[in-house]
């Protein structure tokens, strides 16, 4: 009855007649469905809003790769007079058109249960809530059969921060930048396959509005209009690099790229509007990924290989190792908290991992995310939400970002392997 369509033929049943079951407490308990919920890994939903004082509408749906709604099933919770609360659902094109009715049977603090047994399948649904934001459905045949567990994820509803913007996806593995409307996942496209070959690594967006890309087979930046996806022709000049993985534009007039070759693994800068070559900004490294500045301009390399953070000077002279041994498996990306903590991206544990700000570095504060398999590109939404790449899941992740709670998968499918970085960018007119 959720992602799958659980109605079977209506064997004669037309309504149970409802218990009471303390029904203003349960009632009042049900209003926490109200929003939109995302079956986990999938692009279905369940959405719930109050349509009177003794009925809350809802809809099963999916999108499809053209961001299309297509409904599987029309849902009702109401309360009788006498307090008695049934789930109603009507599935288009099964049942003649016929509603078929679950009355409550049982209640507790984010537990709802709804039965008929006469019912070919689900005889029993039961809605429990796990926390404010994670929903359970269990759907039940007859006693002893197999039991269905289907988990959703509240998103914001509507979305309308991400109205008008799309997401680029490094996809590394097809050697494309995958693209995806933000509000409704729908995937559009892709590029540059002709000119990044393999290997995608890093998008950044420059000061002048176009997408910068990086690739490991690539000695140089590439430029393209981030609307049409259009090659506008390599960017860095006078460098040949080796290997490039991320690169970021700074305020301070350069671009920043991160490059893992053999005998060339510094942190190099160009300039930012025309792209020649500055200098080495850092030594060789041990697997120099992502960089950030801090408050007072100092430049911060995670370090992969080695397995820790690195500080420089603004202009960038050595600072020393700012994580302790062991704190790390894998840095791949890093950043700052309006708070000055230093979040770090671990490839190898699959976490967020918060780090606070003390006299001899930053110490250990948590793990701020966890859950992914891989975790590489990072990104906040224009919405502020933070998204991420789980690299060997093929996946985009929500996050939340004052308690890195998990809201679900935000972009899957179309072919994307390996994504490692992510960009939101306004569409045009």
């Amino acid at each position: 009855m959720k992602s799958k369509t659980m109605f079977g033929a209506f064997t004669g049943l037309m309504m149970l007649a409802w218990l009471p079951l303390q029904g203003q407490t349960a009632w009042e308990g049900l209003q926490q469905l109200a929003g939109t919920w995302q079956r986990e890994g999938k692009p279905r939903y369940e959405m719930w809003r109050p349509e009177s004082d003794t009925s809350l509408y809802g809809e099963g749906y999916r999108l499809t790769p053209d961001g299309d709604k297509r409904i599987s099933e029309f849902l009702r919770i109401v309360r009788k007079k006498d307090g008695g609360i049934a789930y109603l659902a009507t599935v288009p094109g099964q049942n003649d058109g016929a509603t078929i009715a679950f009355p409550m049977t049982d209640h507790s603090a984010g537990r709802w249960t709804f039965e008929n047994p006469v019912h070919d399948f689900p005889q029993k649904i039961v809605y429990r809530l796990n926390t404010p934001d994670t929903l359970d459905v269990a759907l039940n045949g007859a006693p002893g059969s197999q039991q269905f567990v289907l988990r959703f994820f509240r998103i914001p509803t509507p979305q309308s921060e991400l109205t008008g913007y799309e997401v680029l996806v490094s996809s590394r593995n097809t050697g494309t930048v995958k693209r995806f409307d933000a509000a409704t996942g729908a995937y559009i496209g892709e590029f540059g396959k002709e000119q990044i070959v393999q290997e995608t690594q890093d998008l950044a967006t420059g000061p002048d509005g176009m997408l910068y890309v990086s690739s490991l087979r690539s000695p140089r930046i590439m430029k393209f209009d981030p609307l049409t996806g259009a090659f506008l022709g390599y960017f860095s000049t006078g460098y040949e690099l080796k290997k490039p993985t991320k690169l970021r534009f700074d305020p301070d007039g350069y671009v920043y790229v991160s490059q893992w070759g053999e005998g060339q693994s510094t942190v190099v800068r160009f300039d930012a509007g025309s792209g020649a070559f500055d200098r080495a900004f850092t030594e060789n490294l041990q697997g120099p990924l992502g960089h950030a500045r801090d408050s007072a301009g100092n430049f911060y390399v995670a370090c992969f290989y080695a397995k820790e953070v690195r500080k420089y000077s603004p202009e960038g002279r050595s600072l020393g190792i700012v994580t302790q041994p062991g704190q790390l498996g894998g840095p791949s990306n890093l950043w700052f908290g309006d708070d000055g903590n230093l979040m770090v991206a671990d490839w190898t544990s699959g976490q967020i991992k918060r780090f606070r700000p003390d006299s001899a570095g930053f110490i250990a504060d948590g793990i701020f995310a966890e859950g992914f398999s891989r975790l590489e590109g990072v990104a906040f939404g224009p919405d502020g939400y933070l998204y991420a790449c789980d690299w060997a899941e093929n996946v985009i992740r929500k996050i939340d970002p004052v308690d890195g709670r998990d809201l679900g998968i935000f972009l899957q499918g179309s072919d994307m392997l390996h994504p490692n970085a992510l960009l939101f960018v306004k569409k045009g007119p």
